[in-house]
């Protein structure tokens, strides 16, 4: 069962990683429902990965405590750089119309 409990804390930084990246694009381009909306939903992913990090990192055994550091970190590295990737997908620049 920890190592499906790795496996959420992961997934849980992933997704978080990527809804904050994005945010931060977002609100760096002006587009505040885009940003706010990836907060919201972001808030939801951090509960989920702290909750499952601490109730792993609170067992007794080593090994599941090690995998679970070493997946949430590899986690946040991906979730970074996809969510910066996909941050500039979604607020591409748009031409400024002449009025």
């Amino acid at each position: 069962m920890s190592w499906l409990l790795i496996a959420a804390a992961a997934a849980g930084m992933l997704v978080q990683d990527i809804l904050a990246t994005v945010m931060v694009v977002a609100e760096s381009r002006g587009r505040a429902h885009l940003a706010a909306s990836m907060d919201t939903l972001g808030w939801y992913a951090q509960i989920c990965c702290t909750t499952v990090s601490v109730t792993t990192l609170s067992g007794h055994a080593l090994a599941p405590k090690v995998a679970c550091v070493v997946a949430v970190s590899v986690a946040n590295y991906a979730g970074t750089w996809s969510g910066t990737r996909l941050g500039h997908r979604l607020t591409r620049e748009r031409p400024v119309s002449s009025q």
